[in-house]
């Protein structure tokens, strides 16, 4: 059994009102997973993606994925096996790309007006309200580098 909600919404914060940004109160949604055979579904604070879901439903009814996918199997989540799990997920909104690590959210956006980078540190800002990116600028260019594995070309 898979759950899966829409993402978020905001209430007045970043001074929006409706879910459509790159924030996390945006695009946090709730995933809960039962497997068969088990009793209770597993609890995981990792950070996946709905592109996760189809190669999962693949491995957990045995069948063979018919190409190569975006997103992996949280299979081994579930079983709460000792993984090295990547830690991130890529979002997508009105000419900006966002990343989810653990820590951090780094976001870029392809536009004319500022910031065109904002970073928020989720351990001391997990609300999203202060952008450290010109504070940190060697983060930043590390975490961009990461963020260009999903630049899917939509924004260049």
């Amino acid at each position: 059994i898979i759950l899966w909600s829409d993402h978020g919404w905001h209430l007045g914060d970043h001074r929006v009102w409706g879910k459509h940004t790159l924030f996390d109160r945006s695009l946090r949604s709730p995933l809960i997973i039962k497997r068969p055979g088990a009793n209770l579904a597993a609890r995981s604070d990792q950070i996946v993606s709905t592109v996760d879901i189809y190669p999962t439903i693949m491995e957990l009814c045995s069948l063979t994925v018919p190409s190569q996918l975006d997103g992996t199997s949280l299979v081994p989540l579930i079983n709460q096996q000792d993984v090295n799990w990547q830690h991130q997920a890529f979002s997508y909104f009105r000419k900006g790309i966002s990343l989810r690590t653990k820590r951090y959210r780094i976001t870029r956006y392809f536009r004319q007006e500022s910031p065109t980078i904002e970073l928020y540190d989720h351990h001391s800002d997990p609300f999203e309200t202060t952008n450290v990116a010109n504070d940190n600028p060697r983060l930043v260019e590390q975490l961009l580098k990461s963020l260009d594995k999903g630049n899917t070309g939509l924004y260049d």
